[in-house]
């Protein structure tokens, strides 16, 4: 039997602790359904290689008599995408997902790259580019209108010069003037932890989003909106997302799916980052509709919307093949001082 919501969150704390010890192969413990009631919901990686005179403890029933489930995976977050800049898998080679190709005016879920990150790290040089999605457009409380995405999109994980660095869309690995829509603006730094940190020995520091803007060049149209032949309502407002509720996004690699919050308030890591990893808290996760996949690399950035409501609840930031792990918006928002536009 499951437990009312409130018993749920309040073991929660103490959850993450005693899991994240008893199962090294942990990467995320939130709250989610458990019957009609709540219980404790348990990702962990059974493919991972462990270090030999690792530790694993029995599997925990409850905590704090709040019911765990466990859900086995075979991979680990990942949070970015590098693909070739010439030839198959890159930008300009044909796809069946519009939202890689070049469209003008701009909408929600368009292919984005960070020029500048790719030539100071040398990626262009390499023949491959870093891309992500745009998630939506926002309004800033300082004035003008931006495009969101994460930091590790927009602003090479960290490494962003804000007022300097350009983005391109589609992004090609070459500078072309009139694919530069943006110059970043802001990001919220990711702040990685020691390595083998766990939440139990107290040494994690906690990020709560990944998140960056970049504000849109005089003269660059744009629509809050998705491609007309996505026939989804444009995204407009915020709300906090519940388990259960129905969500989809668009993204550049997946295009258009949908999918079902499956725990909310959940702590997430270690994700690798180039600062280190880094773990997340008040993480909402997501799973495709019946068993499809919800997102994939290179979708980092995309806007998570309520189905039905058109309203924004989150900022896909990683994945693992089956789940999707999405930052709160109402967090995003406030660390970027800015509203949905």
């Amino acid at each position: 039997m499951g437990v009312p919501y409130s018993v749920a969150e309040n073991a929660l704390r103490v959850a993450v602790e005693e899991i994240y010890q008893s199962e090294v192969r942990t990467h995320a413990v939130g709250i989610g359904r458990h019957g009609n009631s709540f219980g404790l919901h348990v990702v962990r990686n059974t493919a991972q290689i462990l270090p030999l005179g690792a530790i694993i403890g029995p599997p925990l029933l409850d905590v704090q008599n709040v019911p765990v489930t466990y859900h086995d995976r075979h991979a680990d977050p990942e949070p970015h995408v590098k693909v070739p800049a010439a030839g198959p898998g890159s930008p300009t080679a044909a796809s069946l997902v519009p939202e890689q190709r070049r469209h003008n005016p701009l909408v929600c879920g368009l292919q984005l790259e960070n020029f500048d990150d790719d030539v100071r790290t040398g990626t262009i040089a390499g023949g491959h580019i870093i891309i992500g999605t745009l998630g939506c457009f926002v309004h800033l409380n300082a004035g003008g209108t931006a495009l969101l995405s994460n930091n590790h999109v927009v602003a090479g994980e960290n490494r962003g010069v804000r007022g300097t660095d350009r983005i391109m869309h589609p992004g090609t690995g070459a500078f072309l003037a009139a694919d530069q829509v943006a110059t970043l603006t802001d990001y919220i730094a990711i702040t990685p932890s020691p390595a083998n940190a766990r939440p139990a020995a107290g040494n994690v520091n906690f990020n709560a989003v990944d998140a960056g803007i970049a504000t849109l060049h005089g003269g660059v149209a744009f629509h809050q909106a998705y491609l007309p032949s996505r026939s989804l309502a444009a995204p407009h407002g915020h709300t906090t997302a519940a388990v259960g509720d129905h969500v989809y996004k668009v993204g550049r690699t997946t295009g258009l799916t949908r999918g079902t919050i499956t725990a909310i308030g959940a702590v997430v890591g270690p994700i690798p980052y180039a600062p280190g990893a880094c773990w997340f808290q008040g993480t909402l996760l997501i799973e495709g509709l019946h068993g499809t996949m919800f997102s994939d690399h290179g979708d980092s950035g995309s806007a998570i919307v309520k189905d039905g409501t058109g309203e924004v609840v989150g900022l896909l930031f990683a994945g693992n093949g089956t789940d999707t792990f999405a930052c709160p918006i109402d967090e995003v928002l406030a660390a970027l001082h800015g509203a949905i536009a």
